[in-house]
């Protein structure tokens, strides 16, 4: 993916939105697969920025530039006005609401997370994504009930996704 929206940026160097699925691809790799942070960190960070640049009032960019702050600079104060900031651009975007629900959960403001999680799940309630990291934001506010049920959700969405299966054990 990386390759083929680098060459959407090689024929439009402002096309803001390749930027910015040039720089969640890059951010998340650490997480999602063997990629060395110390690699990719920078050029995820300098993909956001360039996103950002390009379209200033583009929701993707604002919450990708955001997403770079909260997983790999643990920024959280500056993410969190990132993903506000992206959600007034476009507040009907579940994966900010989502991450911001996620960020929020991480600073230990459980109630507002556990908001910003309902509406994630709301605005794409078919995404396994969405019941896997609200069980993940459930349990951090020690409510385990909730945390199992959101797990079993996301099993019942997607039964090949890791994480739902991650958060019921």
């Amino acid at each position: 993916a990386i390759e083929y929206y680098t060459r959407a940026t090689e024929v439009d160097p402002n096309y803001a939105l390749a930027w910015s699925a040039i720089a969640r691809a890059l951010a998340g790799s650490p997480l999602n697969g063997d990629a060395s942070p110390s690699e990719v960190l920078p050029r995820a960070r300098e993909a956001a920025v360039r996103a950002v640049r390009a379209g200033p009032d583009t929701a993707e960019a604002q919450y990708v530039l955001a997403y770079v702050k909260w997983c790999c600079e643990w920024d959280w104060p500056a993410a969190e006005v990132g993903f506000q900031r992206a959600l007034k651009l476009d507040p009907r975007s579940a994966m900010s609401h989502l991450t911001l629900g996620h960020a929020l959960s991480q600073m230990g403001r459980h109630g507002e997370a556990l908001l910003s999680m309902r509406r994630a799940r709301e605005l794409d309630p078919l995404y396994a994504q969405m019941p896997a990291l609200s069980s993940q934001v459930a349990f951090q506010a020690r409510d385990y009930r909730a945390a199992l049920e959101q797990a079993r959700q996301a099993i019942v969405l997607d039964p090949e996704f890791w994480i739902g299966h991650m958060m019921r054990g």
